[in-house]
């Protein structure tokens, strides 16, 4: 993990980042289903925003507050 991705992720470095968390913990198991799974499939903003809103939504209900977050300025890098 180097500086420059924790600074400013890629979509896929996040994505890879919590589809292992999930696997190995079972951490948003049955919230993400079939071409979610896989990073290559997100082609468009749209898709990317999408898979972004639900990991918000699931670590929000599990930590019980609301994060001060904007997917789209996660996108941005």
């Amino acid at each position: 993990m180097t500086e420059k991705l924790l600074t400013k992720p890629p979509f896929r470095y996040l994505h890879d980042i919590f589809t292992a968390t999930m696997g190995k913990t079972g951490f948003g198991e049955g919230m993400f289903q079939g071409e979610e799974l896989n990073s290559k499939s997100f082609e468009d903003r749209d898709s990317k925003m999408g898979f972004l809103v639900k990991v918000i939504t699931l670590t929000e209900m599990m930590v019980g507050n609301k994060i001060d977050i904007k997917p789209s300025m996660v996108l941005a890098g």
